[in-house]
């Protein structure tokens, strides 16, 4: 999108907030599509570090948001949006926030803004990585390309690599991120090994505290998340085998029943593109017992929506008047305003 356009979008925003017709926009946006739907909004982490390395949103941008949306709609989990679909009962203002992967600063910064704001949330937990010392691979090559002595490195598929700079490393870093997540896992996890070992960061000990512990995830648990699965070990489900898969599906599910007590209801496709999981993925995820699922493929969900793809996304806008004109808009199924 344009600077101008978003200019014109930002300053719409601000006259309509100004003018305290925000929020009524929002329901007329509701009440003038043809059924009731609901948006899936996906953090991951919430934190003041300023990393571009490791990206997230600030705790007061977050705390704007959730402000914002506690004011405005029906905030439910996932799984009780999930429910009342299938019941034919949706309502018209329903939004449901979610967390993926499991950093621990979704329990320090962002559990006590929703806690404070009396909004519930779902967690989606790669389970491999929650009380150990194990951390998701794109952290580990995130941390490499940011903190690496070399000046180049060539790439798995040929190419040089300029690491001159911090804009140079970021780019890198983002076609290394791009170009692995289309790889066989095996094949990819192999490659990144051989990477970091190039690069010359091959140790976690700058990962302290990254990922949740169990006892986080209970505390989490009792200030009224629900708990979700992401499998054990962040595979992109279409990159590994069909056994390969189940067992990353089931495992993922049976060690949150076992340490919580509480079987999960709900599953969050790794990356969650249409292009990184398959018919018969879902089906996995179904016959293992999760109720519903959800892709990070962009839009709203409706009556017609699989519950075991739905639909997630948002605008991550800082500046809350356009964040919400975005909301609204999107809720009418139209994407003029950007994405």
């Amino acid at each position: 999108m344009s600077t101008t356009r978003s200019a014109v979008i930002r300053w719409a925003a601000s006259g309509l907030h100004a003018c305290g017709l925000l929020r009524p926009l929002a329901w007329c946006a509701d009440h003038a599509s043809r059924r009731p739907v609901f948006q899936v909004l996906t953090y991951h982490r919430v934190n003041d570090d300023n990393d571009p390395f490791f990206p997230s949103v600030p705790t007061a941008v977050f705390e704007r948001h959730v402000a914002y949306i506690a004011r405005t709609y029906e905030v439910m989990t996932v799984e009780t949006l999930a429910e009342r679909m299938r019941a034919g009962q949706l309502p018209r203002h329903a939004v449901a926030i979610t967390f993926d992967d499991g950093y621990r600063d979704n329990l320090t910064h962002a559990a006590p803004i929703l806690a404070r704001h009396g909004v519930p949330a779902t967690i989606f937990l790669a389970t491999g990585f929650i009380g150990g010392a194990g951390v998701p691979w794109v952290d580990r090559l995130a941390l490499a390309f940011k903190s690496s002595a070399a000046t180049s490195v060539v790439a798995p598929w040929g190419e040089t690599l300029t690491l001159t700079s911090v804009g140079d490393r970021l780019r890198s870093l983002d076609r290394t991120l791009e170009w692995f997540k289309t790889q066989p896992d095996e094949a990819m996890r192999q490659d990144l090994e051989r990477l970091l070992e190039t690069l010359g960061v091959t140790a976690t000990r700058g990962f302290k505290d990254l990922m949740l512990s169990w006892d986080d995830v209970h505390a989490l648990a009792g200030l009224g998340f629900s708990i979700g699965a992401h499998t054990v070990n962040h595979p992109i489900l279409s990159r590994v085998s069909a056994q390969r898969a189940r067992t990353e599906i089931l495992g993922a599910r049976t060690m949150i029943e076992s340490t919580c007590g509480v079987a999960p209801r709900a599953f969050a496709y790794p990356n969650g593109r249409a292009e990184d999981y398959t018919a018969g993925v879902v089906d996995l995820v179904r016959e293992a017992g999760f109720t519903c699922a959800v892709t990070t493929r962009f839009g709203v969900n409706h009556a017609g929506t699989s519950p075991w793809e739905l639909r997630r996304g948002g605008p991550w806008e800082s500046h809350v008047p356009t964040f919400g004109l975005k909301l609204a808009a999107y809720r009418l199924g139209r994407d003029e305003v950007g994405a």
